[in-house]
């Protein structure tokens, strides 16, 4: 109700957005634990935008790290606003026990993050008919929620391990259309955040069961990828040049599923966008 009362008589001159009114009326050791970890420089790196501290835009984006790792994205049924006022209001005076797992678990999840994105952290990649594209130059908050809760309930190890396949992963994930669309339209909705973090999820959960001994391994190396892509970067599906090497993809020649192995005499460069519509029975 506070915030309810603050957000409607906010008007006039420059009006404050959500996270400054919340810096107004949740004052307390979580507020001052968020302005903290906002100095965190892996964090600083992965965000990669100048005056990211206007407007409490870093704020906001740490906020929406901590409530996602800490009750989990289902709990955002009611609307993103009211999931994160609720867990600053719960958390509002967090005991030191509670804010030492925050601290921790923010900056492990940091690290692991400029680990595998480096600079293209929380950026959707458009592509164009062609199968090329670029990366666009502001970072996605609904993109940034997903990936660092979702690095959080992993040790900085197992991304360490798997982080060619995660990239790879990051790559396809966004040829799905209604992913993209979820983190760049009405993402407070919560079908919307529910099917991003969903599909994310079991795509991060796959690549690190592969490694774990619960599956054989079917993602081929970013290095053979490199390797393919200077000696020829044709499609070996559509025949046209791949115009960079993000937009390219190593495929099996004799698909996965039905027994080929994941060995460089079984793979061949193409499009990202030419392999997320193969047909299975191609």
């Amino acid at each position: 109700m506070l915030f309810t009362i603050f957000e409607r008589i906010n008007t006039g001159g420059v009006s404050l957005n959500e996270m400054e009114i919340r810096n107004c009326i949740f004052r307390g050791r979580l507020n001052d634990k968020i302005k903290d970890l906002c100095k965190n420089k892996d964090f600083l790196s992965s965000v990669n935008m100048k005056n990211a501290s206007d407007r409490m835009l870093d704020r906001g984006l740490v906020l929406r790290f901590l409530a996602f790792y800490e009750q989990g994205y289902e709990k955002a049924s009611n609307g993103l606003k009211s999931f994160l006022n609720r867990f600053f209001e719960v958390h509002r005076n967090a005991s030191d026990a509670r804010l030492k797992e925050f601290d921790e678990k923010f900056k492990v999840s940091m690290k692991s993050v400029v680990t595998v994105f480096g600079s293209h952290a929380y950026r959707i990649r458009r592509n164009d008919k062609k199968g090329g594209g670029e990366w666009a130059s502001r970072m996605n908050a609904s993109i940034f929620q997903v990936i660092t809760a979702s690095f959080a309930r992993y040790e900085h190890i197992q991304i360490v391990k798997n982080s060619d396949a995660i990239f790879e992963a990051y790559l396809a994930v966004q040829t799905d259309q209604k992913w993209v669309d979820c983190v760049s339209k009405a993402t407070g909705d919560f079908q919307n955040i529910k099917y991003v973090f969903e599909k994310w999820y079991r795509m991060l959960d796959d690549i690190i069961r592969s490694t774990e001994g619960l599956d054989k391994s079917r993602i081929f190396s970013h290095k053979l990828k490199e390797e393919r892509f200077k000696e020829n970067s044709t499609c070996q599906i559509c025949g046209q040049k791949i115009a960079a090497l993000n937009d390219a993809a190593i495929d099996h020649v004799e698909q996965y599923w039905l027994g080929g192995k994941t060995i460089p005499s079984n793979a061949r460069l193409v499009h990202r966008l030419c392999n997320a519509t193969r047909s299975r029975t191609d």
